[in-house]
Formats: C-alpha cells, structure tokens, sequence
C-alpha cells in the first residue's frame, strides 16, 4: 500500500468503527458506596464485589487541578488526537524495540480506557495494535469528557483502591473535588506504577514524591506565564504553600467503621445504593448515645444490666440521626451484631398511649375521666397491675402515668373502628399474626414490636397523628406542617396534642424529689415519655418525645434471659434521661428549624386544633352538675368528649324526722340533703380501702317504683363483656355474671332469653352453670332499671 493509500485506509477505517455498535466500557463493574453523616462524614466505605475500592464520581465533581495534572502527565494531546497519538506511538517503538534504552508505552488515555475496560495484553506488538483499533472505536462513539470520566474512575492507584474518588477519599478523607494541587498531582502520578510509588511504604512514598516533583516542573514549564493555580471557587493560592508541606496519607485500614447497625441496615433495605449516600445520621450525636450507653452499662453491672439499645428520630424532618443497635458491634458475648432496632421484641406498657388517643377520638374519654381500676375479668382474660394492687378510681391522666394495665384494658375493650390493633396495621407493624391471637392483650405488649416501629408510633404523637415514615439520607427539603395532610393522619390532631400533655406528666426519674410511688405531676422539660416492661423480666423500655426528637430507649439480653431489675423505669429510663438531657443541652441554642418547629409548645389556637379547657366535677370526671363540691379544668374536644353529667352528687330527701329517705320532697317535712351515689364496684373499693363515704339512707317503706328510679342509674353488665365469645373448657363450666349497680340497689336479677335464673348482690356475681348457645341476656335492678347484651357460648375446639 502506498503513502496516498494510507490516509484512504485510515478514512475507511473510521467509517467502519463509526458503524460499528458502541462497545461497553466497563458496565460489568460493581461500585463502593461512601455512607456520610448530615456533615459529610465518612461512615462507612464498603467494598465493590471484587473486593475493591471504587467509586463512581464524573468529571464536574474532579477537581481542575487533578483534570490538569492528569492530562498533562499522561496525554497533553489528549484534546488534539483522534484516539492513538502516533508520534507518541513512534517514538516509544523507537526506545523501546530499535534503540531498546528504555520501554515507553505511548499510550494514550483512550488507549488506557481500551486496556482497562477489555483486559487487552498491550506488552507486545500484536496487543498494542488491537489495543489502539479498540481506542480508535472508542474516540469513534464517546465524547472526551464520557472517556476522560472512565479512565479516572478506573485507574489503579495501589492496593485494591481504583479510581479517583475512592483515591482521595481513602487516602485524604476528602473527594476529588477538595484536591489541592499538591494533593491533585500527588495522586496524578501514582497510576503509571502503583506498586512502586504506594504512598503507605516508606520507599514508595518517597517514589511518589520524586514523581511528583518532576510533575510539577512539567506543570510550571507548561504554565510558566502563571506561577499560581487557580482552584475552582476562584481562590489564588501559590504551589510553594503546598508543596513545602508533608502530605499525610491514611490507609485503608484506618477508615471508619461508624453506626454500624444503621450501614448494615441501609445495605439491607437500600442494596443498589453506590457513589456517596449522605445519611441522616449526626456522627456527634451517634457518638455521645453510644457513649452514654456504654457508660450507663458500666455503672450499673452489679444489676446484671448487659445490653442496651437506642435510636434518636428528629421528628421535625422524620431523620435519624442516631442509630445504635447494641453497646458493641464486635462483643460476641453479648451477641453485639444483632441489631436491637430492628429486632422483634414485647414492647411492654408503650402502647398505652395509643389506647388513650384513640379512646379520645371516639369520645370515650378526656384527660381527667374517672377510670376504674379494679379486678376485672374479659373472657379468659384477667389482667393484672404490675403491683397487684388496684387503685379504685384513677383518672385517665393518673392511669396512663402509672401505668395502670386494668384501665388501659378496659378502655382498649370498649374502642370502636379503628383499634389498637387496626391502628398497628396502618402504622405498617410487620409480621403481625390475627386479632384473635392477642386479644386485648396487645395493650400490655403481647404483639411484638421493633424499636424502629415503636419510634414511627411516637413520631406520630409528635406530630399532631400524622404518620410517616422515618428518613435515613439526608434532606435539606423542609417537612409540611403535619396538618397540611390529613390522608396520612391516623389520629386526630387533638387527641394525639392531650395524649402529649397527659405525657408531660409523667415525672422524670432525673428529678430530685422522684419515686416510683410519688407522681407529682411536674416536668419543666415537658418531655413526653413512657416505659414498658416485658413479661419475665426480659425487656425494658423508655420512649419519649419533646419539641423535635423522639428517643427511644431499650436495656435487656438479646437472648431472652429474664432480669428482675429488668424493669422500664428502673433499668431503661435513667439511661433514657441521661441522653434526653445531655441532646437537650446540646441542641438548646442550636435547634434546627422547620415549619412545624415547636408545634407542641404552640397553644392550640394558633394550631387551630378544636380544643378548650371546660370544668370537670374533680370527684367524678364527668360535666359538674349543682351538687358538685369540687371543680377541676380539664382539656376537652367539643363534640367529641363526652358530656354526660355526673349523678354521683345528689340531692335527696330525708324526713326531718325519721331521717329516713322520703319519696318525695315535701317542704317543712323534708330537707334536701346531698350524697354520694358511688357504682357498686368503686363503692366496694372504698370500703376496702376504709375510706367513708357519705351514702344515702334507706327508702321509706311506702315508696313507688316509678319514684325509686327517678334519678338512678341504671345497671350496667360487665361480665360477660360485650362482643366476645366465651369458649367453655372441661375445667371450667360456670360463667360469671356480674353488673355495675347504682349506689343504693340491692339485688340485680338476671334472665336469659326472658326466662328468670337467678340474682345477684352488689360486687358479688351470679355463676350459671353454661350451656354452648347463643342468648340474650338481661339484668335488672330492685329499681327496674334495664341492661341487656348479646351473649355467645362454644366449646373449645367446635365451632
């Protein structure tokens, strides 16, 4: 072929590798992920599948100096050539094959691009040539900038580190856009002969700056009119300030290893992720919880106390910003890798929140309603208070506080659409088994829950009943103002803002003047907080919010093992606390702000919520009728609250002169007197209690029934409870039948489907000998006073 030919040849040449499919570069490559904290952080850098360090970065996020020294380095021309420099080309097989002085490769970096991306031997002549064909094909389908960004996402610069983000993340602890020049051509020169010139032995660090000494006498050769280098936000800075300092290079084996739990857990849900993933964790504030826990663990050994979990949620921007699954990832002692976030457990008592928002929702409720705690039966079911003791008559603030199991019981058998357990379903509580599985027990945590879920449920009261979902990257998008979206609101805005304040009135365990049994209701820090205790002993818990974190709280073993001090404010709250405390004076002069910052501090009006404050009988809990002695201010929602006037003070008539009750009211032979016409079951709590009570006198003998039952209250049946179905086993035949009586009623007469079966004594029940069936039952009172329900009997095991 003559000299005219070649040109010819070359044209055709490009035209075919032009029709040619565009050949793949590097798409087999797996990637690292950088995991960073809301400040950049390095978390975590985790290793491609081929067990390298390598991230993907493009070429607007490489700093100019490193594009500069690169090109300079290895293909000045690299603008200029079509794919193979051939007077590069020429030159090296002149040194290398003719003169043989030295071996000069020629190539350039779409060359470099071709042999990295195919695995081309280009040692020899017959690789070096398919080796500039492949680079030919390449220039033919990419621009310059798609192959100067695969050649610096590839090179090699020792060890298992390929690329340049992965390079000056790993050895700098910055990305490529942060490279000084000094840094820049540091990394620029160690591609050509990574294994000479590692920055982490002493002989190759010493390589690598001769190398670069010689890169930069090329640098002010080729800029000679400019001695100063410009970075890219415009700040001049001379080389000499540079280059007169060490540069300190970390291995790879001193990279973090932080949050591990939480990394672990983003690999899990988020298993495509790669480049940098800036997180929603605070490494300060990951720290200081890792910090107190350890510290806390340490304290209290002679308790037996071995493992503790904690995740802080900033509600304000659902992000979380402290993720710790256990008091040492690489403790196997105590299992440490088992993340106690995620892991199912019994969450206790910290579902009873819940139970008292939705009761006031369904206007069963207000804050200061007159609850019973008293011995009850549902079904099978007897649920007992962690003491074993009953306190009579609680109000619901007082109940929730204490933690008092039979009035959250009750006030969970009573809830209408939606449940506690409906609520769990659409606040997505996983592996979730049937209603009829746990029964009412889910109040006292027989439905197992993990922290994560538990932390979304008190987000939710945080945020006015809306729900949402918990953020693990890091946004600077502000959250809308929980109001503004009512299809992801699970409780009313009103509920879940007086579920906050009864809250706030549980007293701190950081108090001075705190006991267990002293519930003096004060938090000046109005945190919101409650605790929770797993059967045997195998779970404590504290969980508790204020104006913009919810912390949650776990101290136990993660293989079940029982712990009598394993108690929630005995072995969770202090450590509870001391976070609680040390985030609040860290964050008290630096709180990040949203549109929904501070809303629980907010008086309701300027919330817009349907709330006020009406006067309450103080005894009762009910609307005050004239008789009562003592009114209280409670938070109510009109409309919704109940607004049943309480009867328990009332004015009867006695006969001046028997003193006995009259039937009627007849000036000058009667006075008015008020008495206390307290339900039979609270009456008999008192009595036991010793506590007297001002009761009304017995009837004259010649009084009606109509006139008897003029101001009554009418019975009320409490066993067998409303829509549950009673399964009779081989031990147990007899059913109780029992009814709430009004103060002065001596005898309830029980009828099944009309027909008489017996009567009963106030406080002391009927037992009928059961039948499988279903009934109507009825009871009434010496009053003639009615109640009535539906009643299903089965066997065990017939349906």
């Amino acid at each position: 072929m003559g000299l005219l030919g070649l040109p010819v040849f070359y044209g055709l040449l490009l035209l075919t590798l032009y029709a040619l499919p565009a050949p793949k570069l590097f798409e087999w490559q797996t990637w690292s992920t950088a995991y960073l904290d809301q400040d950049g952080q390095l978390l975590r850098l985790t290793l491609a599948d081929d067990e390298s360090y390598r991230l993907e970065t493009q070429l607007e996020d490489v700093s100019d100096s490193l594009i500069q020294a690169a090109l300079l380095y290895e293909d000045k021309d690299f603008y200029d050539h079509s794919g193979v420099d051939f007077t590069a080309i020429g030159r090296a097989f002149w040194h290398t094959y003719v003169v043989k002085n030295r071996q000069i490769g020629g190539s350039t970096i779409s060359m470099q691009v071709a042999r990295m991306s195919t695995g081309i031997d280009s040692s020899h002549i017959p690789g070096k040539l398919q080796q500039m064909l492949y680079a030919l094909w390449i220039e033919a389908h990419y621009s310059k900038q798609e192959i100067l960004t695969a050649y610096l996402n590839h090179l090699p610069y020792g060890g298992n580190i390929e690329g340049i983000e992965a390079a000056s993340l790993i050895y700098f602890n910055k990305s490529a856009a942060q490279l000084n020049t000094a840094e820049a051509m540091a990394l620029a020169v160690i591609p050509q002969n990574p294994s000479k010139r590692n920055p982490l032995s002493t002989k190759g660090y010493a390589e690598l700056m001769d190398a670069r000494a010689r890169l930069l006498q090329l640098w002010q050769d080729q800029y000679s009119e400019d001695k100063h280098s410009e970075d890219k936000h415009g700040k001049n800075k001379q080389l000499a300030q540079w280059f007169d300092l060490p540069l300190s290079f970390r291995s790879p084996r001193q990279l973090p290893f932080e949050a591990p739990h939480f990394v672990n857990h983003l690999q899990k849900t988020q298993p495509f992720a790669r480049n940098r993933l800036h997180t929603s964790i605070k490494l300060n504030q990951q720290k200081r919880v890792e910090a107190w826990i350890k510290r806390y663990l340490s304290d209290t050994q002679s308790l037996g106390y071995q493992n503790a979990s904690a995740l802080l949620l900033n509600h304000q921007t659902m992000e979380v910003e402290a993720w710790v699954g256990s008091a040492g990832f690489f403790n196997d002692e105590i299992s440490g890798q088992v993340d106690g976030v995620t892991a199912k457990r019994s969450p206790g008592s910290t579902l009873k929140p819940l139970v008292y928002a939705l009761a006031m929702d369904q206007g069963l409720i207000h804050p200061l309603s007159l609850l019973k705690d008293t011995p009850s039966r549902f079904a099978a079911y007897t649920p007992e208070n962690y003491d074993l003791a009953y306190a009579g008559p609680i109000d619901a603030t007082d109940a929730l506080i204490t933690s008092r199991n039979v009035p959250a019981i009750r006030l969970a058998a009573q809830l209408n659409s939606p449940n506690l357990y409906q609520l769990l379903q659409q606040a997505g509580i996983t592996e979730m088994n049937t209603r009829d599985h746990y029964g009412l027990s889910t109040v006292l945590g027989g439905m197992e829950t993990s922290m994560l879920e538990l932390t979304r449920l008190y987000a939710m009261l945080a945020n006015l009943g809306q729900f949402q979902s918990e953020r693990t990257a890091h946004t600077q998008s502000k959250q809308s103002h929980p109001l503004s979206i009512p299809e992801n609101t699970l409780l009313s805005p009103e509920s879940a803002w007086l579920t906050y304040h009864m809250l706030t009135q549980n007293p701190p365990t950081d108090s001075p003047h705190y006991s267990v049994s002293n519930t003096t209701k004060t938090n000046s820090n109005a945190i919101a907080w409650k605790t929770g205790t797993s059967f045997a002993f195998r779970d404590a818990w504290s969980v508790g919010f204020d104006d913009q974190y919810v912390l949650a709280v776990w101290v136990g073993n993660f293989d079940g093992t029982g712990n009598p001090n394993l108690i929630g404010r005995k072995a969770a709250a202090p450590l509870f606390f001391k976070i609680f405390r040390d985030l609040q004076s860290t964050t008290e002069n630096n709180n990040t702000s949203s549109l929904n910052s501070m809303t629980l501090k907010q008086p309701p009006e300027l919330l817009k919520l349907n709330v006020k404050k009406v006067d309450i009988c103080e005894a009762t809990g009910f609307l005050p009728g004239k008789h009562c002695p003592m009114t209280v201010k409670s938070w109510f929602i009109p409309g919704v609250s109940p607004i049943k006037t309480g009867n328990v003070f009332r004015a009867v008539p006695v006969n001046i002169q028997s003193g006995k009750r009259a039937c009627r009211h007849q000036p000058g032979k009667t006075r008015l007197d008020v008495y206390e016409f307290w339900p039979s079951d609270l009456s008999r709590l008192f009595q036991m209690a010793g506590i007297q009570r001002k009761q009304p006198p017995e009837y004259e003998a010649d009084c009606q029934l109509e006139q008897l039952s003029a101001d009554a209250t009418p019975p009320r049946i409490t066993t067998p409870v409303k829509g549950l179905v009673y399964f009779l086993t081989e031990d147990e035949e007899q059913l109780p039948f029992e009814a709430i009586l009004d103060a002065d009623v001596k005898h309830a007469y029980w009828f099944l489907d009309g027909s008489f079966i017996g009567k009963s004594t106030p406080n002391k029940p009927l037992f009928w000998n059961a039948e499988p069936g279903k009934y109507l039952l009825t009871v009434t009172d010496d009053h003639g006073l009615t109640d009535s329900i539906e009643l299903e009997v089965q066997r065990m095991g017939v349906r």
